[in-house]
């Protein structure tokens, strides 16, 4: 029941953000009574740590997979990209993004919490880049941190945009554009 909870959770965060998402609408949604979620999710706290750790252990290991293949880096962006457009295309944007997009709302430790993991994505990201300069399929300026944190910015802004627009095509345009455009 925990994972329908935040299976649910999730949709609701990506939809509007976590500060918009009540308990009480948890429990109507998994056709649960109010009382009985709190045997699963003690608090919002709780709610809003378990989500963060699922940036982890549920989207990581498809970046981790693109990352670990044994092809060249502008591919790997391209495949990074193409992630972040089919979460689009299912409604699913990045939970990251969402999350901070409440941040204010998060406890202090939900807040680092939250940092950490993103930092992690930018390492993950970097190795990409790292290896564009190696090959030399890459041409981008500064450090691979500021390159890897520029593109998942990038992509986690698109996805901002293509859904104010309603357009996919936009994202996946534009998601090409700026591959293309850093790829020697």
């Amino acid at each position: 029941m925990r994972e329908k909870l935040l299976d649910v959770a999730e949709q609701m965060t990506q939809d509007r953000g976590l500060g918009s998402v009540t308990f009480q609408e948890l429990a109507d949604a998994v056709g649960l009574r109010k009382p009985s979620i709190f045997h699963h999710i003690k608090n919002k706290e709780e709610l809003a740590l378990a989500l963060i750790e699922r940036c982890s252990t549920k989207h990581a290991p498809q970046y981790q997979d693109v990352v670990g293949r044994e092809i060249p880096a502008p591919e790997k962006l391209r495949r990074i990209a193409k992630i972040f457009e089919n979460g689009l295309r299912d409604q699913r944007p990045c939970l990251m993004a969402a999350l901070a997009g409440s941040r204010g709302s998060l406890s202090k430790a939900a807040q680092q919490k939250l940092g950490e993991k993103a930092d992690r994505t930018v390492e993950l990201f970097a190795k990409v880049f790292e290896q564009g300069r190696r090959e030399g399929s890459l041409e981008f300026d500064g450090k691979p941190t500021h390159a890897a944190a520029g593109f998942f910015a990038m992509l986690q802004g698109l996805q901002t945009l293509a859904r104010a627009r309603d357009d996919l095509a936009a994202f996946k345009h534009a998601a090409r554009a700026y591959v293309d455009s850093i790829t020697k």
